[in-house]
């Protein structure tokens, strides 16, 4: 499905995602390629200079607005732009992404990290969204975390380090599913606890 911006005419999206205080983190934006430069500026500029500071997504069958996405500071924000063939149906079409520049990689010294996954195109099998779950929380980690704890430590902890976006005033739009993932300052003493009570093994 495809969602009109309300601020911009001949701009449609097909999946947004919020971090959890709502602000936008990533859009997917489909346009001619000056509706889609245009966004993009407007994000940056002031409002006394044409600018915006949110998008509101609009429900394509009554035009009712169904979100609106306060953009925050848009310093944080990049761009990633391809065009669509042009014998598409649609004519001449860019296809852009604007995300914030942390769902790039995971900030250890921040302890945290985003999982986006396209419904669309990827594995979103709970096995598989845990499989992923687990690989940025050993990267995060500041202790070694041994392959066999992951199901002891997700299950123990699961609650307090993965923010699934879908369960949250804030739910992804479109096809992205989307988690936040935060260690706690406390991470490191619990897994020493488990370790030392023996909840956590070699074995």
């Amino acid at each position: 499905m495809l969602y009109p911006i309300k601020e911009l005419q001949d701009i449609f999206v097909d999946a947004c995602v919020r971090a959890p205080d709502g602000e936008l983190v990533f859009v997917s934006v489909f346009g001619r390629d000056g509706a889609v430069q245009q966004l993009y500026a407007s994000l940056h500029l002031g409002i006394q200079e044409g600018g915006i500071r949110q998008i509101t997504l609009l429900d394509p069958d009554n035009g009712q607005p169904i979100a609106a996405v306060p953009i925050g500071d848009p310093r944080r924000l990049d761009k990633y732009s391809g065009r669509l063939p042009k014998d598409n149906l649609f004519g001449n079409l860019i296809h852009t992404w604007i995300y914030d520049e942390s769902l790039l990689k995971p900030s250890k010294a921040a302890g945290s990290a985003w999982l986006l996954v396209d419904r669309g195109t990827q594995e979103h099998g709970l096995e598989s969204l845990e499989a992923r779950t687990w690989l940025l929380i050993e990267q995060l980690s500041p202790l070694p975390l041994l392959p066999h704890w992951r199901g002891r430590i997700l299950g123990m902890l699961g609650d307090h380090l993965v923010n699934n976006l879908e369960q949250t005033p804030h739910a992804p739009i479109g096809r992205i599913h989307a988690s936040r993932i935060v260690l706690p300052d406390s991470f490191s003493e619990a897994i020493s606890g488990f370790v030392r009570n023996g909840s956590l093994g070699l074995d």
